[in-house]
């Protein structure tokens, strides 16, 4: 019986001195005050190359499909508190994105919070680099009609090959190119040194999706791109602002958001398989 009793008390002063204890959802504190944990339900995308990532303050919330449950440890009874929520989406094999967002919660709350939309301002999209075919550069090339007096610009570059071959095969004036990846930028600025161009090629450290980063396109006669559905949607309305009117530009593969392209083409490369290829001709500003 004393064993008991004193298995009893222990209990209490646990609970007394604010550990959460039997599954109770509030415990006591020293001073009297209630303390009671707060729940984020969180929604992610439902379709992905891979299961989204959910952290809370850096610690990952388990579970999969389209619905993550996030419980606060215990917090103090009329405080406010913020939390760090952010998704880790890979929609494919070659495109991540980072969707972080700040809930505020007091203690008791049940807060809902939807990560399937995009925010253009928080959002952070990288892309894996993955080369064009020389062959389909060419023919990207060709398809802008690349000539002498022509300056091409590749947003996301990579090692730069659609603008070397256009200044080295074709005689184009200048190439500029930006990449978010320093070592991408050194890479492409060796390989214009080996192929004897690096008196015409321009490659800078930038973030296709900062318009101040992007401003060196203004000079572009011709754009060509290799680059993922979401980041180009995202950068459509950048590149239509920026690129003055008669600028011809190429992409491959993908379309840029709502920007109906002007002319689509499937050419077969040297490897057999066949290439999309989209041009827009930039018209003048309304």
């Amino acid at each position: 019986m004393r064993k008991l009793c004193f298995g009893f008390v222990f209990a209490i002063g646990l609970t007394f001195l604010g550990l959460t204890f039997l599954g109770f959802s509030f415990v006591g504190t020293a001073d009297g005050q209630e303390k009671k944990v707060a729940t984020i339900k969180i929604t992610v995308p439902d379709k992905g190359y891979k299961e989204t990532v959910v952290t809370v303050d850096g610690v990952e919330v388990k579970g999969t499909g389209t619905s993550r449950t996030f419980t606060t440890p215990a917090l103090e009874a009329g405080k406010e508190y913020k939390f760090k929520v952010e998704a880790l989406i890979e929609p494919n094999n070659y495109t991540k994105i980072t969707r972080p967002r700040t809930v505020t919660l007091k203690a008791g709350d049940e807060a809902k919070l939807d990560l399937t939309t995009e925010d253009k301002k928080l959002d952070k999209i990288v892309v894996r680099w993955v080369p064009t075919p020389d062959d389909i550069v060419d023919k990207m090339a060709e398809l802008a009609k690349v000539g002498k007096d022509d300056i091409i610009f590749d947003p996301g570059c990579g090692d730069a090959v659609m603008l070397i071959r256009p200044v080295k095969k074709l005689g184009a004036k200048k190439g500029i190119g930006i990449d978010i990846d320093p070592k991408m930028v050194k890479i492409a600025q060796e390989k214009a040194k080996t192929e004897g161009v690096a008196e015409k090629i321009v490659i800078k450290k930038g973030d296709i999706l900062n318009e101040k980063d992007m401003a060196i396109c203004a000079e572009a006669t011709v754009v060509l791109i290799y680059i993922g559905d979401d980041l180009g949607a995202r950068m459509s309305p950048v590149l239509q602002k920026l690129l003055k009117p008669g600028t011809r530009v190429v992409s491959h593969r993908f379309k840029l958001g709502d920007w109906k392209p002007d002319k689509t083409v499937i050419v077969k490369g040297e490897d057999g398989d066949e290439y999309t290829l989209h041009y827009w001709v930039v018209k003048a500003k309304k």
